[in-house]
């Protein structure tokens, strides 16, 4: 999840761009230490083998010590012979031909190079090249402490070989560190501290774009309708800054429009009371009986429906205050009354007590609807109340009815939706009755679903969030 938010994308974009800029970085590095160390033996080895073929062509002996011995180790460097220590010193040999080791191949370029080095002022004939890699070597503990610190990291042993003027061949030998790890450390520290300059202030941006985000996103996803918020404030910059005022004015003039609305609606309704009290009234004066009883129920069926819509239209805007509710025992009188009107409802084994803080008239107004439903439709209902493992409680009721096609029961949320296709109130009602059930679920913070049930039936839950 951290991946999908906008933070966590401007880090993974700039890290993996970092890290394909270092391995660029890497690949040049690499090939110009790989340049610049044949150059440096090349130019070493040409050095050597120029100053041996110089001083031979002006008649002085061949040291001994330059002389192949078979069978006895070579001796180390006298000066002036001597070039560097351990793993850099050099080893001079002048024999009848090349003296490189069984296990060494030849290496075209470095002789190239050599030879190029020598073709000026150098009594060179030709000049051969050959290198093995050394692998790491264990220190001797019986050494020095620095020595046996140090180690021996391994290297490549590389023997340079040239024929000068009377046949023989000087052979210059020596042993070169390997600088990959020194190179690999270098690399990582550069690559810490680059991440660190990079990643460090786009993080400090990233949040101080993403937190305003998070908080206009939190605001928009957990709005009320009906009820009034503070604005937000407007922090970040100039951009969320620039969104996040305009949410705030979209906001106010949403809470204007529904407060003109409540206003309007209210209006009606009490225009449209005053005519109907004046129609039941001359009603009364109606001889037959038998159409003044029909008059009068069709005047209570526009008043009801006036009704409805008029709390279809404040559920979002509830005048009441929440208030600490035993939804168990809320559920128990409403069973109890319609069980006094003789009607089939009854009441499950509660699967929990619990109290919530709710608007307790509007959420009796919605378990009212959805028993009116299953009892019409069903001709039975059972209610019943649970509470789930996250803390939520959901208060549902059963039916076994025809129940709802499933393509329609997002549809039956609707106002004026009817799952009986005649526009009769008597058997098909307003329409308005899971609309306001749900409305008032949406009020407390919850939801309102609606299921058939196996084989057959209805079962509609209200889920009530878990208590904060």
């Amino acid at each position: 999840m951290w991946l999908r938010s906008l933070s966590g994308q401007l880090m993974l974009v700039t890290a993996l761009t970092l890290a394909i800029a270092q391995m660029f970085y890497l690949a040049l590095l690499v090939n110009g230490q790989r340049h610049e160390r044949i150059s440096t033996i090349a130019s070493g080895a040409a050095t050597q083998v120029s100053d041996i073929a110089d001083r031979i062509a002006e008649g002085e002996p061949v040291p001994i010590w330059m002389m192949p011995r078979a069978g006895a180790a070579e001796r180390r460097e006298p000066p002036p012979f001597r070039r560097g220590r351990g793993g850099g010193g050099r080893r001079i040999i002048v024999a009848d031909a090349p003296q490189f080791q069984p296990d060494m191949a030849d290496w075209p370029d470095m002789a190239a190079r050599v030879r190029a080095l020598l073709e000026n002022g150098s009594a060179v004939r030709e000049v051969r090249a050959a290198h093995v890699d050394v692998p790491p070597r264990v220190a001797d503990p019986g050494r020095n402490r620095r020595a046996a610190q140090r180690g021996d990291a391994g290297g490549e042993a590389v023997a340079v070989a040239a024929r000068i003027a009377d046949g023989r061949w000087i052979t210059v030998r020596a042993r070169v560190p390997n600088a990959g790890s020194r190179i690999g450390m270098l690399l990582i520290g550069q690559s810490l501290l680059l991440f660190g300059l990079m990643l460090g202030p786009l993080l400090f941006v990233a949040w101080r774009v993403s937190r305003p985000l998070a908080r206009l996103e939190s605001a928009a996803s957990e709005a009320k309708l009906g009820q009034s918020e503070p604005p937000l404030p407007e922090s970040g910059p100039q951009d969320v800054r620039n969104l996040t005022a305009a949410f705030n004015a979209m906001r106010g003039r949403i809470w204007a429009m529904l407060q003109d609305k409540d206003r309007m609606l209210g209006a009606i309704g009490h225009d449209l009371r005053t005519p109907l009290t004046s129609l039941r009234v001359r009603v009364e004066q109606v001889s037959d009986a038998a159409l003044r009883d029909k008059m009068a129920a069709t005047i209570e069926d526009m008043a009801a429906m006036i009704d409805d819509i008029l709390s279809l239209a404040r559920a979002g805007q509830p005048r009441e205050q929440a208030a600490p509710t035993d939804l168990a025992a809320m559920l128990a009188e409403l069973v109890d009354d319609y069980q006094q009107m003789g009607r089939a409802v009854t009441l499950a084994a509660q699967g929990c007590v619990a109290t919530r803080s709710v608007r307790a008239s509007g959420l009796r107004r919605a378990m009212r609807n959805l028993i009116d439903n299953a009892v019409n439709y069903g001709g039975s209902a059972i209610v019943g109340l649970s509470e789930l493992p996250d803390g939520s409680i959901v208060l549902r009721v059963e039916d076994d009815g025809p129940g709802i096609a499933e393509d329609r029961i997002n549809e039956m949320l609707e106002p004026f939706a009817r799952a009986e296709g005649s526009r009769n109130r008597n058997t098909g009602g307003s329409g308005l009755g899971l609309a306001l059930a749900n409305a008032f679920a949406v009020a407390e913070g919850g939801s309102l679903d609606i299921n058939n049930r196996v084989p057959k039936g209805l079962v509609a839950r209200i889920t009530l969030p878990p208590q904060t």
